[in-house]
C-alpha cells in the first residue's frame, strides 16, 4: 500500500485534472438540442357559426394560436372582436387531419389582437377572488391575449368574452412603433412568468428593419402575480434576420420581426420570425431556440440595443418555412406517442387570397454530437493520472 506522502500527490493532481474536464467540453447541458420538421398542413374552412347565435362569420387574420387541452385549440383573429375555438385531430405521425367544432366567441372589445395563451392559474385566482370579493360572477375558464395598438394584455372570459382584467407590461413596451407593437404572447409551463415582444425594435432601441438589416427586439419576462420563482422580471435582445429577398410587385417598404413566442422549460424560448415583401414570394418565416439562462438580461439597459451586438441573445435555428405562408402564431400541441412533440402553426390569408392554414410541425430531440476534442483531452488526463499511480506505487 502507498505511503500517505506518496498519496498526497496523486490525490492533489486527481482533484485539480479532473476540475480540468469541464474545460474539454464534459461539463454536462441540461437542455437536449432540438430539432423540428414539417408534418403537414390543413386549410380552414371559410366560416364558423357564432356562439352568440349571430349566424355564419368568416374566419379571417388569424394571428394567434393556443392549445386548450387534449384535441382543442383556440386562435384570435386581429382587427377584430372575434375568437376562434376548434378541435384538432392530427395522425400519429402529427400531420393535422381534421378540425371539428368551429366555434367563434364575440369578445367584449375590439382590438387588434395579435397572440393568446391560457391563463396562469395563480393569475386566474387572483382574478376570481377579486371578482368574488366585488359579488361579479367567477370565470372558469380565462385566456390572455396580448394586442399591439395600445399596446396591452389582456385577461378574457372564454366562455362569455368578456374583459376580466389588464396584466402590466414593461414601460418600454408602450414606446412601440405604430402597427408594431406586442404581436406575441407566451406563458412559462410552471405559470410563473409570461412572456411577449414587441414585433420591431422600440425607436430607443434602433432602426425598424429595412430591405437590407433586420430589428432587435426585447424578449421581455414579467412576472405572474402571487407566483413563486427563483427568476424575476428580464429582458432579453434579440436580433431578427433582415427581410428575405423578394421580386418587387407592390409599393410599400418589407418588414420581419417576432411574431410568435412558445416557452418552453429550462428557461427555453421557440421564437417564430416572420417576414413580409412587397412583392414574390409575399412571406418568409424561420423558427429559433434561445436559451434565456445564459443570456444577458439587458432591462437597465436604456436603449441603444442594435448596436450592442455583445447583448444580443444566441439563437439555434431549427425550421424555415418552404411554403411561403404569412405564419403568425404559433404553440404547442399534443405529445406523440413515440416522444415527439407537435407544433400547431396558423397562417393568415394575409388579404392576398392565400388560405387561411393549420401548419403541424413536430420537435424532437436531436441526437447530441461527439466532441473529439474533448474526448481527445478527457483521455489524455486518465493517462496522466494513471501514470501518476504507477509512480507512486511502491
Amino acid at each position: 500500500m502507498p505511503s500517505p506522502p506518496r498519496l498526497f500527490p496523486v490525490f492533489t493532481a486527481a482533484v485539480i485534472l479532473l476540475g480540468g474536464l469541464s474545460s474539454v467540453g464534459w461539463a454536462v447541458d441540461p437542455a437536449p438540442p432540438l430539432r423540428v420538421t414539417l408534418a403537414g398542413t390543413l386549410t380552414l374552412p371559410d366560416t364558423a357559426p357564432a356562439t352568440n347565435g349571430s349566424g355564419e362569420l368568416p374566419i379571417t387574420g388569424l394571428s394567434g394560436v393556443t392549445w386548450l387541452g387534449e384535441d382543442r385549440f383556440a386562435a384570435i383573429m386581429d382587427n377584430s372582436d372575434r375568437l376562434l375555438l376548434f378541435r384538432l385531430a392530427v395522425s400519429k405521425s402529427g400531420e393535422p387531419e381534421a378540425v371539428s367544432d368551429l366555434q367563434i366567441v364575440i369578445l367584449g372589445e375590439h382590438h387588434d389582437y395579435e397572440d393568446l395563451a391560457l391563463c396562469p392559474p395563480r393569475l386566474l385566482a387572483r382574478i376570481a377572488e377579486k371578482r368574488a370579493a366585488r359579488g361579479d360572477s367567477i370565470p372558469t375558464n380565462c385566456l390572455l391575449v396580448c394586442e399591439e395598438k395600445t399596446p396591452a394584455i389582456r385577461a378574457i372570459d372564454l366562455d362569455t368574452g368578456d374583459l376580466l382584467g389588464i396584466v402590466p407590461i414593461p414601460e418600454i413596451a408602450k414606446t412601440r412603433r405604430v402597427n408594431r407593437g406586442l404581436e406575441s404572447l407566451a406563458v412559462d409551463p410552471d405559470g410563473s412568468h409570461i412572456w411577449t415582444a414587441t414585433e420591431e425594435a422600440v425607436p430607443g432601441d434602433g432602426p425598424a428593419a429595412s430591405p437590407t438589416a433586420g430589428t432587435v427586439v426585447r424578449l421581455m419576462r414579467i412576472a405572474v402575480p402571487g407566483a413563486e420563482s427563483a427568476a424575476g422580471e428580464a429582458q432579453f435582445a434579440y436580433a431578427a434576420a433582415p427581410p428575405h429577398r423578394f421580386l418587387r410587385i407592390f409599393t410599400g417598404e418589407p418588414l420581419a420581426g417576432v411574431t410568435a413566442l412558445v416557452a418552453l422549460d429550462r428557461g427555453r424560448l421557440l421564437v417564430l420570425e416572420r417576414a413580409a415583401g412587397p412583392g414574390l414570394p409575399p412571406f418568409t418565416s424561420a423558427l429559433y431556440l434561445v436559451e434565456t439562462r445564459v443570456s444577458a438580461d439587458v432591462t437597465d439597459v436604456s436603449g441603444g440595443l442594435a448596436n450592442r451586438t455583445e447583448l444580443h441573445i444566441s439563437k439555434t435555428p431549427l425550421w424555415r418555412d418552404a411554403l411561403g405562408c404569412n405564419v403568425e402564431g404559433l404553440c404547442l400541441g399534443p405529445a406523440l406517442a413515440d416522444g415527439g412533440q407537435t407544433l400547431v402553426a396558423v397562417a393568415d390569408n394575409g388579404g392576398l387570397g392565400t388560405p387561411t392554414q393549420l401548419i403541424g410541425l413536430v420537435m424532437r430531440e436531436a441526437p447530441r454530437a461527439v466532441d473529439a476534442s474533448a474526448v481527445g483531452g478527457a483521455a489524455a488526463i486518465v493517462g496522466v493520472v494513471l501514470l501518476l499511480v504507477r509512480i507512486t506505487s511502491p
